[in-house]
C-alpha cells in the first residue's frame, strides 16, 4: 500500500507504512509516513518513537532527540524510546545529557544485558570508568556478549592501564566478530605495548587484510617493522598511511602512541626517538602502489 493510500488520520496505517519503507532503505516515503503519522497522534510515544528513528536513520540529530524526547515525554514508562534516545545522543557525543535517560532505562528493565553495555559505553565516554567496568560485567552477567561490548571492555581496560585485561578482552571481540579489523587493529596495539612484535604482526597483518585503507593499522604495521630494524619496509607502510590521512590526524594521534610505547618499553628509546624526529621531517609521501598490485 502507498501513501496516497492511507488516510491522514490513520496514525496506525501511517506508522506501519513507515517501518516497512524504513526497512527497506527507503527513507523518503519512511520520513513522510512517520511525520504525518506523529501529527495525527502527536501524544502517541510510538509515533513520536518512530519518528525519531527515521530521523536517526537520515542522520538529522537535532530532529531525533526532539522526536525521542516527545516519546518520552508521552510515555515516561517507556525503556524502548529512552533507549532510542540515549543512543541517539551518545553518538552525537552528548553522553552527560544521556546518561540520565540511560539509568532510566536501566531501571525499567534491569534485566536487559544490551542496557547495561550502553550504560557502560556512556560511562566510558565519560571517563567514568570503575563504573563502566560495573556496567559491562554487568552485562556480562546478563548474558550480554557482542564484540563490540568486549571491543569497549578492551578499551576500558587499556585506559585502565591492565594491559592483560585488555588484550584478553580484544581476543574476545575477535572470537566473536573475526572479520572486523578494529579488534585485530587494537590487540596488535597492545602487544605493541606488551613487546610481543611477532604477535602484534600477525594481528595488524589480520587487520590489514580485511581493510586495506586501515591508517591507524598502517601506522602501527610501520612500526613494528621500524622496531625490527627494517626500516625500508617500514616507510613503505607510512607512506601509504600517510597517502590517506591527508590532515594528518591519524598521524598526529600515532606520534602519542610513540610515547606510550617507549614507557612501557624502554629498550626501545633509541629507535622510538629516531621514528619520531624521521615522522617529523618527512613530507607525505604517495607511494605507486597502494594496496595489493
Amino acid at each position: 500500500m502507498g501513501l496516497n493510500q492511507i488516510a491522514r488520520d490513520d496514525w496506525q496505517g501511517l506508522l506501519a507504512l513507515a517501518q516497512e519503507s524504513l526497512a527497506a532503505e527507503d527513507t523518503v516515503t519512511a520520513r513522510r509516513a512517520a511525520t504525518l503519522a506523529a501529527r495525527a497522534a502527536p501524544d502517541t510515544a510510538e509515533a513520536q518513537r518512530l519518528l525519531g528513528e527515521v530521523w536517526k536513520a537520515l542522520g538529522r540529530v537535532a530532529e531525533a532527540v526532539r522526536a525521542y524526547r516527545r516519546a518520552v515525554e508521552a510515555e515516561p514508562g517507556s525503556a524502548i524510546a529512552l533507549s532510542g534516545l540515549v543512543e541517539v545522543l551518545h553518538e552525537a557525543g552528548r553522553d552527560e545529557e544521556a546518561l540520565p535517560y540511560c539509568r532510566r532505562a536501566v531501571e525499567l528493565m534491569p534485566e536487559d544485558g544490551r542496557l547495561w553495555a550502553t550504560l557502560g559505553d556512556v560511562l566510558l565516554a565519560l571517563d567514568r570508568h570503575d563504573e563502566a567496568l560495573q556496567a559491562y560485567q554487568k552485562a556480562i552477567d546478563l548474558g550480554a556478549s557482542t564484540a563490540d561490548l568486549y571491543t569497549s571492555l578492551g578499551y576500558l581496560h587499556y585506559y585502565r592501564q591492565e594491559l592483560e585485561a585488555s588484550r584478553q578482552a580484544f581476543r574476545q571481540a575477535i572470537e566473536l566478530a573475526p572479520d572486523a579489523a578494529t579488534p585485530h587493529n587494537n590487540l596488535g596495539y597492545v602487544e605493541i605495548l606488551l613487546g610481543h612484535l611477532d604477535e602484534a604482526i600477525a594481528c595488524l597483518d589480520r587487520a590489514l587484510a580485511l581493510r586495506q585503507d586501515f591508517v591507524r593499522a598502517l601506522y602501527n604495521r610501520g612500526l613494528c617493522a621500524w622496531l625490527q630494524g627494517q626500516r625500508e619496509r617500514a616507510t613503505a607502510f607510512y607512506a601509504r598511511g600517510r597517502s590517506l590521512d591527508t590532515r594528518e590526524l591519524e598521524l598526529a594521534a600515532h606520534r602519542e602512541d610513540l610515547n606510550e610505547v617507549r614507557r612501557h618499553q624502554e629498550q626501545w628509546r633509541g629507535p622510538l626517538q629516531q621514528l619520531a624526529l624521521w615522522l617529523g621531517r618527512a613530507a607525505p609521501v604517495v607511494p605507486r602502489h597502494v594496496g595489493p598490485r
